[in-house]
């Protein structure tokens, strides 16, 4: 059988950019969790950032000390930041006490190199834990999908792609 000339030109198929997907991004960030927990001893975004919730002490009366919960630098020797490991800690301010009678103000200095040392020797001890948590977390997420597959299609055929989202978010 003779083959057909086709007058036209096909044409080519282009593939739809696709979003962001959610259950990626979250199996990503817990994988994140598991590796600055273990080694810095912090979440990622503390680990990033250097910013952690404490409470910052402004005064104090007879029996009272009075305090404030929020969002802040608050160094110790069991975390690591990025800040810390670059030397641009330096400026920081933290609070601690000097007598009964109130708090002062006291630059706090981190030594330079001392963050490498602290993440070798959390590295030694949590290995085994981190390495069981990011089994768990990737079987986790494994399962999850499988059994989730259904659920995950009808948000992205049913509700995603009718309003156009498709191409910013996927599920």
């Amino acid at each position: 059988m003779a083959r057909r000339r086709n007058s036209r030109k096909k044409t080519t198929r282009r593939r739809k950019k696709t979003g962001i997907n959610l259950v990626n991004t979250a199996e990503l960030y817990m994988q994140t969790a598991v590796l600055t927990n273990g080694l810095m001893g912090t979440n990622p975004l503390t680990a990033l950032t250097g910013l952690e919730y404490g409470t910052n002490v402004y005064g104090s009366g007879r029996s009272q000390v009075y305090g404030t919960n929020q969002l802040g630098y608050f160094p110790s020797s069991a975390t690591v930041t990025l800040p810390e490991l670059l030397g641009l800690d330096k400026a920081s301010q933290t609070y601690k006490s000097t007598s009964l009678s109130g708090f002062t103000s006291a630059q706090v200095d981190v030594p330079f190199g001392q963050g490498i040392q602290i993440i070798k020797d959390n590295a030694r001890a949590n290995a085994v834990q981190m390495m069981v948590q990011s089994i768990g977390v990737r079987a986790g997420f494994a399962i999850g999908k499988r059994l989730f597959s259904k659920q995950r299609s009808f948000i992205n055929n049913k509700v995603l792609k009718p309003l156009n989202m498709r191409s910013m978010v996927v599920v």
